[in-house]
């Protein structure tokens, strides 16, 4: 290695958070011991649970998951490292870390790990702050149960109707279909997988291995300049041309480069350590709302609660006015509701004048974010948009009112559609209340039974084959996430069932997947890892006070719209 190329790679390592302790020259014996690069794709297994470890990995790109005995524990990402306790305890890898996106690692072969600890004290600092964070999770989840609490009254479950009594096909309109999609999943499922739905003219794609394939397959795209003209496209074109074309600028709908340079602009306050720096605060905020619903008898979870935390925390880390959390989400609502493939065209109206409400609010939000910058998402992406290279007005107008959107809207109904599921299987129920291990993979396993995000769309740039049909390019594809969670040839014969220790739960699809993968997975797990448990231990006694739930007329975004609950039985 050159000297200059020595130099190039100590100024990359001193950019992750994990070295920002050390002086160029602690890092020296690193870069001396680094024996490569590894790329690991997207599902592939970094390291596995029980094998002997001769390497340390420096995370300079990419998400994985952790898991140990086959249970979410935790996600790593940028800055972080992989197996350094192993190798510090000369003992077996204790954990199996699994790649979600696309990684890029720094190797260092076991001895050089060893060695560069010895000769860099400040090294020996970083990895001791990192060994503190990870210790201070764990203390967290081995704190004291509750006592043991009294068992909760079900509500009874809609009604799963035999396959042979459905119409087999996608059909949102039928009666019941937002009580309980699932039954008309299950039915696409068994009879036709890859399936051309009548009403949208795109694609269902019903079973896992599918739905994973696809989602991962690069030569999908998501831009709707791809898309043949259909009815619904038509609509949509007509909505994302409103406001000057506006909507065609977010990162949701972009390919690429494009698709590449947005992400990329905000991709370093969503790893899993920058969220985990959100932590104290998120606890904080929950345990302010929790006081606030222990004076009262009754409360709806959703508005009091589960909307109040994630909406909070996401206006905080943009830097937008926590005052106008109600008139954000009204919009946001009806900007949303396009994501579906069928609208009205008062929905249609709705959205187009909430998307131009909403980006001309900003336009004041963002004036005085340029006279008072402070450390936040919108101050950062305000001097990229002054930069003139890498984000243009309109850019920056649309991709913080994606932000907000999905910033709260995922982790709301991932808490509301979670303890709705929850009052169906009271046993599961007790479990969470009285076992704060099972805490993270909770949130794994509630998220695949019943994903927030039901559907991602893709388009086909070329034709593409699956479940022995060939879709035409120039095609939508409905990848059905909430259907693969339930998929028995994935998830076996309890695959309609919440197990709250199920293992691979986190293997769901409902945070997407390839180079779309949901940039706020680390921020709604962290939410609702905090907000679920605590609020189901604050209230023993709680239950639900309505008899079925107010599910919403949503396809892609599925929630329920209240979530009346009595809080002290």
């Amino acid at each position: 290695m050159t000297m200059m190329e020595e130099q190039t790679l100590v100024q990359d390592l001193s950019q992750l958070e994990v070295f920002e302790a050390c002086t160029p020259e602690a890092l020296e014996p690193v870069v001396r011991a680094l024996t490569g690069m590894r790329t690991v794709a997207e599902g592939e297994v970094v390291c596995t649970e029980g094998d002997l470890a001769n390497e340390w990995w420096i995370v300079a790109e990419g998400i994985a998951d952790v898991t140990t005995n086959g249970q979410f524990v935790a996600s790593i990402g940028p800055g972080e490292t992989i197996g350094e306790l192993a190798l510090l305890d000369n003992q077996p890898r204790n954990a199996t870390v699994t790649a979600r996106t696309t990684m890029v690692l720094h190797v260092v072969g076991g001895s050089g790990f060893i060695d560069a600890l010895l000769t860099s004290p400040s090294l020996g600092l970083g990895m001791l702050r990192q060994l503190a964070v990870r210790l201070r999770g764990v203390t967290r989840t081995l704190a004291p149960a509750p006592a043991a609490p009294t068992a909760v009254t079900a509500v009874t479950a809609a009604a799963v109707r035999p396959i042979t009594e459905l119409q087999v096909a996608f059909n949102p309109s039928e009666p019941g279909y937002f009580d309980n999609p699932y039954a008309q999943y299950a039915a696409l499922r068994e009879t036709d997988p890859v399936h051309l739905a009548d009403s949208t003219g795109s694609y269902v794609v019903t079973r896992y291995d599918d739905v994973h394939r696809l989602n991962r397959d690069r030569s999908m795209v998501v831009s709707i300049d791809y898309a043949t003209s259909t009815a619904s496209i038509d609509a949509e074109r007509e909505r994302l041309n409103a406001n000057n074309g506006i909507g065609r600028l977010s990162m949701l709908r972009r390919d690429g480069e494009d698709h590449t340079r947005l992400r990329r602009l905000v991709t370093k306050v969503f790893t899993p350590r920058a969220i985990g720096q959100w932590r104290e605060r998120a606890e904080t905020l929950v345990d302010s709302l929790l006081a606030d619903a222990v004076q009262k008898n009754q409360i709806d979870v959703i508005t009091d609660y589960a909307l109040k935390l994630p909406a909070q925390i996401i206006s905080e880390m943009l830097g937008m006015p926590h005052e106008d959390i109600g008139k954000l989400r009204a919009w946001s609502n009806a900007i949303a509701k396009t994501l579906d493939p069928l609208n009205t065209p008062e929905e249609a109206a709705a959205s187009i004048a909430a998307s131009g409400a909403m980006t001309a609010y900003l336009i004041d939000v963002i004036e005085d974010k340029r006279r008072n910058p402070a450390s936040d998402i919108l101050t950062d992406l305000i001097r990229a948009e002054e930069s003139g290279e890498k984000l243009t007005f309109d850019e920056l107008r649309i991709q913080i009112l994606l932000l907000y959107i999905a910033g709260h809207e995922t982790t709301l109904n991932l808490i509301g559609n979670g303890l709705t599921n929850l009052f169906r299987f009271p046993s599961e129920l007790d479990r969470l209340r009285t076992d704060p291990s099972l805490d993270a993979n909770t949130i794994e396993e509630l998220l695949r039974f019943d994903s927030p995000v039901q559907f991602t769309r893709r388009i086909t740039a070329e034709p593409v084959e699956a479940g022995g049909k060939t879709i035409p390019a120039g095609t939508v594809v409905t990848l059905g996430l909430a259907s693969g969670n339930r998929d028995p040839e994935k998830w076996g014969p309890t695959a309609d069932q919440i197990d709250l220790s199920r293992k691979g739960a986190n293997e769901h699809l409902s945070f997407g997947a390839g180079a779309h993968y949901c940039l706020g997975a680390t921020l709604a797990r962290l939410e609702a890892q905090i907000a679920l448990p605590r609020l189901v231990r604050a209230f023993p006694r709680m239950t639900p006070a309505y008899q079925t739930p107010a599910w919403s007329k949503r396809i892609v975004l599925r929630g329920v719209e209240n979530l009346m609950v009595n809080v002290h039985g």
